[in-house]
């Protein structure tokens, strides 16, 4: 029969209801019994729910589907790079100018640059505007950007446009987690997390699919309509209940709030922001601030930067900082921003037998339906399964790879091999965006509070910014210094170093909410038990 527990008990039995309620779970589970927990601050919002009407989350899908349409101009930046450089550097027929390859390595590098200023734009403006009028001014970016492209006819005018475009692709990596994180219900989070990586692939696969088919300023004509449709698409959504809460704007956010979740009744919008809000402060977790009744929280505190860095310091958020960091150094390190830019030059340098342009496109396709089955998967599986296959997985195609490109340069014969490079380097795709491609993104939406989730964000793209020029700039030096061999072998191994990270230090995040988050962050006994009871009981669920 069924069993539900709402416990109201004093502070002081706290602990030792935590150990009995784990054992009262597992008794129950073994006998086929469902069990419901509710903690005592979240008694009063369990017993509210039983008049609730039920809620619906599409509207939550279509809101983070055309918010994450920004991303696809991103991808759209970077597929541009990934068709049109070999045409520049060739001086075909269609293109305005012939470049060098240094001067090609300088287009692919100053977008990372420009990557590194948009952050800063983005978590500034972001905290004081709105989540969705930052992802509006992005397309602003992406549509300058690409008016410059089109007109150009000197390499200074594509470097230019290149920093105008990667100031957009900066705002749209730091705003996007923010909306997405602040809109999706805990269970469907994960899912909607991963559409960022998603339709970046989306945005690259539509620019290297028509890329050698139409003329060059063909091409960016179709690319500069990308921006224009996602805000034609986006501007219909709401801004999330979160932020507008924070600006005291309440009636607005419980609209947001009806909107995204399908609720009809204004007083359950109500009860229901009320909970929301309180179960994200991140002071309501350090001092165990009630979710509801007495003593809670009602209000966001504003704060200037200076203390929303003070609140990054803290335990829980610099390990997750640290966590997120680490993951998007791998991203990195492990060598797909920079094959994917030169992907078209390293198929041509390795003689396959057919087509680059073609090969080119289906590595891309196959990443796309990788990031399509990371969102298929993750809410079933895991963030930490699939993190742990996807770097051991990136590792070791990494070291195929560059054991081929070893014998090639010694002068092996390796004819007979010559499609293996593109197969590897598809399943490297495939391993790699089923977790280390799309879920970073995702992570950073969850392990960050709300109060400095866009301090946070700009950290995370500056770095990767900063780590990602270098790697692209270094990229083609180490290559003709050392050879590309050489190369993919770090990569491996960086790839190897990630794969032991996750094992070691990375939490699961699946069906927890920010409170539980925090709490298995912070570690401690209590902490620990409180995280096995809640997971106890998702997996009854």
């Amino acid at each position: 029969m069924p069993v539900r527990m709402c416990s109201r008990s004093p502070p002081h039995l706290g602990a030792m209801l935590d150990r009995r309620t784990i054992n009262v779970l597992k008794e129950a589970r073994s006998k086929g019994e469902i069990v419901t927990q509710v903690s005592p601050s979240q008694d009063k919002h369990c017993d509210e729910k039983t008049t609730k009407h039920k809620q619906t989350q599409w509207r939550q899908w279509l809101a983070c589907i055309s918010a994450t349409l920004s991303m696809v101009a991103v991808g759209t930046v970077y597929g541009w790079t990934t068709t049109s450089l070999s045409r520049l550097t060739s001086g075909a027929s269609d293109v305005p100018m012939k470049i060098t390859d240094d001067e090609g390595s300088w287009i692919v590098s100053l977008t990372v640059i420009g990557s590194m200023i948009g952050p800063f734009l983005g978590a500034s403006l972001a905290d004081r505007y709105g989540r969705k009028r930052c992802l509006l001014l992005a397309s602003g970016f992406f549509i300058v950007g690409w008016i410059v492209v089109f007109f150009a006819q000197t390499v200074a005018a594509l470097y230019v446009s290149r920093v105008i475009l990667g100031i957009g692709v900066g705002i749209a990596y730091t705003t996007n987690p923010m909306y997405v994180s602040e809109v999706a219900d805990v269970e469907i989070r994960g899912a909607l997390g991963t559409l960022i990586a998603v339709n970046v692939f989306t945005g690259s696969l539509l620019t290297c699919s028509i890329g050698p088919w139409i003329s060059y300023q063909a091409l960016t004509a179709v690319l500069f309509t990308v921006p224009i449709i996602f805000v034609a698409c986006f501007s219909w959504f709401p801004e999330t209940p979160a932020f507008l809460a924070a600006r005291g704007r309440r009636a607005e956010a419980t609209r947001s709030l009806a909107f995204f979740k399908g609720i009809r009744d204004r007083d359950e919008a109500r009860r229901e922001l009320e909970y929301t809000l309180r179960n994200v402060f991140i002071e309501d977790v350090c001092d165990n601030t009630p979710v509801t009744g007495p003593g809670a929280r009602t209000e966001p505190v504003k704060r200037s930067w200076m203390a929303k860095l003070k609140l990054l310091m803290l335990p829980s958020n610099t390990r997750a900082l640290g966590i997120i960091l680490g993951l998007i150094a791998t991203q990195q390190l492990s060598g797909n921003f920079s094959t994917i830019q030169y992907l078209e030059v390293l198929f041509k340098k390795t003689a396959i037998g057919i087509d680059s342009s073609i090969a080119t496109i289906l590595v891309l396709a196959v990443s796309l339906v990788s990031c399509g089955l990371s969102t298929a998967t993750v809410e079933g599986a895991g963030r930490r399964p699939l993190l742990i296959a996807s770097t051991l997985g990136a590792s070791i195609t990494l070291a195929v790879l560059a054991t081929y490109l070893t014998l090639d340069a010694r002068g092996v014969d390796v004819s007979a091999a010559n499609l293996l490079p593109v197969i590897d380097v598809i399943v490297f795709q495939v391993v790699y965006q089923i977790g280390l491609g799309t879920l970073p993104n995702a992570l950073t939406g969850e392990l960050f509070p709300t109060e400095v989730k866009a301090a946070a964000g700009a950290i995370v793209i500056i770095f990767d910014g900063v780590l990602g020029f270098a790697v692209t700039k270094l990229y083609q030096v180490i290559g003709d210094w050392l050879g590309t061999d050489v190369i993919y072998y770090f990569f491996a191994a960086s790839c190897l170093l990630a794969f032991v990270m996750v094992i070691f230090i990375v939490p699961e995040t699946k069906g927890r909410t920010f409170r539980e988050i925090q709490e298995l962050l912070e570690g401690g006994a209590k902490k620990t038990e409180t995280a096995e009871c809640s997971q106890e009981r998702s997996n009854m669920a």
